[in-house]
């Protein structure tokens, strides 16, 4: 078990090291960049190609999505009512204490768990995450509403993609096939790495909050993933992924999107490096749990 968990972890630490070395000492990293390359092409390339080609039946994908919503709405609940005890502005840390980061340390853990069929559930969940952060998110930090934006997300016309292809049963040309699933094959280095680089530009401001709502993150991600396991009586590696996916830090996109907004971003920005350097530290027990779900 120990030489199982160590081969989950140390990749992701090596490449997310490696960006936040190239950050650090400023080696042509270009984190906007990337990140642009990621959102627009590697995310609906990887997303198309996991769904279309994985051997999960469409009734086990539909509950993925369901379950993915369930667990943004309990998540969101669970953060609100500790926001309200704790007594800090909602509107600044709802978002990053109830959203996981899916992307980022989600997909390439469940991947390097559970493999291709950890990395298809992952990439249905990451699609909901993904939704909820640049429309509902932005809403509740800027009061405005932006579901035009939807319409412009490459990653909701993959989705569509998807449903068509499956729907309609219609074999996928090879070319689509191939080059989907070769910009999708560049989306976990490229996450891990500004995973790295993005912990190496942030600041940790307010630590004593930081430190306690992290903690309220992980609190939160292990009793909603626990919750959808009980409550959805999920099993083998449907258990394991969606346990691990709720159970992951706080997510980066919060951070640039309360920076957008001028929703205290020094303060948002603390909790997040505090939540990831906190969930790493416990990565062993998460995997752990992971795989005995999955097992049991």
């Amino acid at each position: 078990m120990t030489s199982e968990i160590l081969n989950i972890i140390a990749p992701v630490f090596v490449v997310a090291g490696i960006g936040f070395f190239l950050e650090y000492r400023a080696i042509g990293f270009h984190s906007e960049s990337l990140s642009r390359l990621a959102m627009l092409i590697g995310t609906p390339s990887l997303v198309f190609s996991s769904l279309t080609s994985t051997t999960l039946p469409d009734d086990s994908l539909l509950r993925i999505v369901v379950i993915s919503f369930a667990a943004v709405l309990l998540g969101g609940c669970l953060a609100g009512l500790a926001l309200i005890v704790l007594r800090q502005p909602w509107r600044t840390f709802l978002s990053s204490l109830s959203l996981p980061n899916a992307g980022n340390a989600g997909l390439p853990l469940v991947f390097f768990a559970f493999a291709e069929p950890g990395l298809a559930i992952g990439a249905a969940f990451f699609f909901i995450i993904a939704l909820v952060q640049y429309t509902v998110v932005p809403a509740i930090m800027s009061g405005d509403p932006g579901l035009r934006k939807l319409v412009r997300e490459p990653l909701v016309w993959s989705i569509f993609a998807v449903a068509f292809f499956r729907v309609t049963d219609l074999a996928i040309p090879q070319v689509v096939a191939d080059t989907t699933a070769l910009l999708g094959g560049i989306m976990i280095p490229i996450m891990l790495i500004l995973l790295g680089g993005s912990l190496s530009r942030l600041k940790v401001s307010d630590i004593k909050t930081s430190v306690l709502l992290a903690f309220v993150r992980l609190a939160v991600g292990l009793t909603t993933g626990l919750a959808m396991v009980t409550l959805f009586r999920l099993e083998g590696v449907e258990a394991g992924s969606i346990f691990l996916l709720c159970s992951m830090p706080s997510a980066l996109i919060t951070y640039v999107i309360a920076q957008h907004y001028g929703r205290e971003p020094e303060r948002v920005a603390g909790q997040v490096v505090s939540s990831t350097v906190l969930n790493f530290a416990c990565l062993p027990l998460l995997i752990t749990a992971a795989i005995y779900l999955a097992e049991r």
